[in-house]
């Protein structure tokens, strides 16, 4: 008796698919394609998405600040955050750009918040993203031409402009925004 040889039954199908659509995977490939097609689209629809939602358009007539290192508003105050604060304090120690005081009375100011230290540099900015007008306090024991030279920690204080208005009815807690201390590297 010979052996009989054994018949690959699956090389008849094999045949019959090729001639049909193929597969990848075992997903028929019509379906991979639209698979892919779906997930092209969906992708532009999200690219699109993300480039409105980071547009530096204007919204409700005031202008966004779409930057890390913040940037100035309509008034042309420079728009700082806590993140941005840093940046915003060495490039005042770094130009160093004195302000007017005009109205504001930053000496009183501090006395009212317990400040002790004298100021070295204040700014009128915009905080936050509300863009709420507030003023910038640079303030610390050592002089700023020192500050410039070799570097250090100075402290910041975010204010409203109602601080130092000797108003007993505003608590100092209420006018403060924002106060800490700020690495500064040296010119």
């Amino acid at each position: 008796m010979s052996p009989v040889s054994p018949q690959r039954p699956s090389a008849r199908g094999d045949e019959q698919r090729a001639s049909g659509s193929g597969a990848v995977l075992g997903i028929p490939l019509p379906l991979l394609i639209i698979a892919l097609i779906i997930a092209g689209l969906l992708g532009m629809q999200l690219a699109g998405s993300l480039q409105l939602a980071t547009s530096s358009s204007p919204r409700g007539g005031a202008t966004s600040v779409d930057s890390l290192s913040g940037g100035k508003n309509s008034a042309g105050d420079a728009v700082i955050t806590e993140s941005t604060l840093g940046t915003e304090v060495q490039r005042l120690i770094d130009t160093g750009t004195i302000q007017p005081m005009t109205s504001f009375d930053a000496t009183q100011c501090l006395k009212e918040q317990g400040i002790p230290d004298s100021i070295l540099i204040m700014e009128e900015v915009a905080w936050g993203a509300e863009e709420v007008p507030a003023w910038l306090l640079v303030h610390g024991a050592m002089d700023r031409e020192t500050l410039r030279a070799n570097g250090g920690v100075i402290s910041a204080t975010v204010v409203l402009p109602a601080c130092g208005t000797a108003d007993e009815d505003i608590d100092p807690q209420e006018v403060r925004l924002w106060s800490g201390d700020v690495m500064i590297g040296s010119l």
